[in-house]
């Protein structure tokens, strides 16, 4: 009999962290997820709350998505804290602006994939599937 690994993840199996300042925003982005079927989302306002609940974790969260303004550390100084520290943790940005030069830096950082403001919950959920390798 052929061993088998793990089966493959579901977008109920996710455990995501958000990050983002805006109340608005990250509600909204919290209900996109949950419509798309993600249930366990730890939701924080900043990059140093996101460093504090990454330490805390008992399991390593599947995806980081973070906004990239936001006071204190930001999400370009966030993903470049996470990458020294989990070189290997799926990131998202979210960003309102396309800017080459701001994804130019995000690439550099080894982004896995950003997102521009607004987006849809398709957007969100295909994104999140070809960072993560889920067949939706």
């Amino acid at each position: 009999m052929p061993e088998t690994g793990p089966p493959p993840l579901t977008f109920a199996d996710l455990s995501l962290l958000v990050a983002e300042d805006e109340p608005f925003a990250r509600k909204l982005t919290l209900a996109t997820l949950q419509r798309i079927g993600i249930r366990k989302v730890t939701a924080v306002p900043d990059g140093t709350e996101a460093l504090k609940a990454i330490t805390a974790a008992r399991e390593p969260f599947h995806l980081i998505v973070s906004d990239w303004n936001m006071p204190g550390i930001n999400g370009l100084e966030l993903l470049r804290l996470v990458r020294e520290h989990h070189p290997q943790m799926p990131f998202l940005m979210l960003t309102g602006h396309a800017d080459q030069e701001l994804v130019l830096a995000a690439r550099a950082a080894r982004v896995n994939g950003y997102i521009v403001k607004p987006f849809s919950a398709d957007q969100l959920k295909t994104k999140i599937a070809v960072t993560l390798g889920i067949r939706s």
